[in-house]
C-alpha cells in the first residue's frame, strides 16, 4: 500500500461520507493519482469523486477527460461481458448445469447494484467438476474454444478451464470447480459449498449464488492467489462485503472452512490487512482464532513453508505453479506437470502470448523456459528461508 497515492486510500475510507472528503489540490499530483487509480481498479471511484460539486477544481481538464473516457470504456466492456454472461447462464439453466458466477459481474451487482461499477477482464464461473465435459460442450456451442497447455492438463492439475472467443476483443470464460487455488484447490469440500449456495439473479437471469461465508473465503483466497498484483479495490470490496453482510455473516462457518482446509493463515493475512486499512467489522476473536489455527506439525514442514511462501508476499512469479510442483505426489506426475508447464502446445503459446506467427514460437519457448527456471530457483530459495510469520495488520 506504500506504492499507492494516499488520496486514493483516503477516498475509499471516506467514500460513503461526502462531507468528510475534501481535496487539498496543492498536495496532489494528478498524473500519479490517475495512474495509481487505473492500476488499482479505482477509476470509477475517482471519476465519481470528481463529479461531486466543488471537488473538481485543480485537475487539468485534459486529464479529467481522459478519466471520463476510460470510465466509459470500462462501462462498455462490462455491458458486453454482461451480455455474454447472460447467454451462458441461460444455456446452463436450459441444460440443468449448476453454475454460480464468481466475482466480476455478480460481485458488482451485490456490492454496488451496478454491473459497470468495477473493472473486470473475464467471466469466472463456479461449476461442478463432474460437469466439465458438458460445460465445455455448452461453451463451445456459444462460440468459445478451449485453451489448455496440453490436453487434459487443466483438469488434472489446475482449478479451472479456460475458454476464449475472439469477439469485441478477446472474451475469456473460466469455469472453476473449487473456491480455492493450487496447490490447495482440493482442500475445500465442494459438495458442502454447493449445499450452501442459494438461488438468485445475476444480469437478470436466475442462477446460483455462493453463500456469504463461502464468498468471503473465496475472495480472501483470490487475493492470496494474485499476490502483489492484487489491486486495492479487492481489499476495499472485502470491507464493503463485511459491512453489508455484517448481520448475516456466519463466522463459525468461516472458522470451520479455515480449519478444514488448513489455510487459516491465508484468511488471517488478508482479513488482517483489510481491518488495518479500513477498520472493518471483523471480530477480534475470529482473527485471533485464525492465527492460532496455524500450528503445522513437523511432518508437514514442506506444506507449512509452501503456505508461508504464498501468504507472505513472495516475489516469485508464478509461485502457485512452483508450489504445486512440490505438492504433487509421484515422480511421473511431477514430470508430466513440469513438461506441460515448460512446453505448452503451440496453439496455447499462440493464443496466450498473442503471437502472430509460428516463426516466433522458438524464441518464445526459450524465453519461457529461462524465466520459469529462474523463478523456480527463487522459489527454492523462498522455501529454504521461509520461516517468518506474515504481518497480520499493516500500520494504519
Amino acid at each position: 500500500m506504500n506504492a499507492i497515492h494516499p488520496l486514493l486510500v483516503k477516498l475509499l475510507r471516506n467514500y460513503h461520507d461526502n462531507s468528510a472528503f475534501s481535496l487539498n489540490t496543492e498536495e496532489h499530483d494528478w498524473p500519479v493519482i490517475t495512474r495509481d487509480a487505473a492500476r488499482h481498479g479505482l477509476m470509477q471511484f475517482l471519476y465519481d469523486l470528481l463529479s461531486r460539486p466543488g471537488v473538481r477544481k485543480g485537475i487539468p481538464p485534459q486529464l479529467l477527460e481522459k478519466i471520463k473516457r476510460e470510465c466509459f470504456r470500462l462501462a462498455a466492456s462490462n455491458l458486453m461481458l454482461s451480455g455474454e454472461l447472460r447467454a451462458i447462464l441461460r444455456t446452463f439453466e436450459e441444460r440443468h448445469l449448476r453454475c454460480a458466477p464468481l466475482r466480476g459481474l455478480a460481485l458488482a451487482e451485490l456490492l454496488y447494484g451496478d454491473v459497470t461499477a468495477r473493472p473486470m477482464g473475464d467471466i469466472d464461473l463456479l461449476v461442478r467438476k463432474e460437469d466439465l465435459p458438458e460445460v465445455a460442450e455448452a461453451l463451445k456451442g456459444l462460440g468459445f474454444q478451449e485453451m489448455d497447455r496440453r490436453p487434459g492438463f487443466a483438469a488434472a492439475f489446475s482449478y479451472t478451464l479456460k475458454f476464449v472467443k475472439d469477439q469485441h476483443g478477446w472474451v475469456i470464460v473460466e469455469p472453476h470447480w473449487s473456491i480455492a487455488y493450487p496447490p490447495f484447490a482440493d482442500r475445500v469440500d465442494m459438495d458442502q459449498v454447493w449445499k450452501r449456495c442459494v438461488r438468485g439473479q445475476v444480469v437478470g437471469v436466475d442462477t446460483w449464488l455462493l453463500g456469504r461465508a463461502d464468498l468471503l473465503v473465496h475472495l480472501c483466497f483470490h487475493l492470496i492467489h494474485r499476490g502483489d498484483t492484487a489491486p486495492l479495490l479487492w481489499l476495499y470490496e472485502l470491507d464493503r462485503l463485511l459491512r453489508q453482510e455484517k448481520a448475516a455473516l456466519d463466522w463459525p462457518q468461516v472458522m470451520l472452512l479455515a480449519r478444514e482446509t488448513g489455510l487459516a493463515l491465508f484468511l488471517a493475512e488478508v482479513l488482517g490487512k483489510v481491518k488495518g486499512l479500513f477498520d472493518s467489522p471483523i471480530p477480534e476473536a475470529a482473527l485471533s482464532g485464525l492465527n492460532a489455527q496455524f500450528t503445522p506439525a513437523p511432518a508437514r514442514a514442506v506444506e507449512s513453508r509452501v503456505v508461508r511462501l504464498l501468504a507472505g508476499g513472495s516475489r516469485v512469479d508464478g509461485r502457485e505453479s512452483f508450489a504445486l510442483l512440490f505438492m504433487i505426489k509421484g515422480f511421473r506426475a511431477k514430470l508430466h506437470y513440469a513438461f506441460a508447464l515448460l512446453f505448452p502446445s503451440p496453439q496455447f503459446m499462440l493464443l496466450h502470448y498473442g503471437l502472430s506467427s509460428r516463426k516466433q514460437l522458438a524464441l518464445c519457448y526459450l524465453t519461457r523456459v529461462v524465466r520459469l527456471c529462474w523463478e523456480g530457483l527463487k522459489g527454492v530459495g523462498g522455501l529454504l528461508v521461509s520461516s517468518r510469520t506474515p504481518q497480520q495488520s499493516p500500520p494504519r
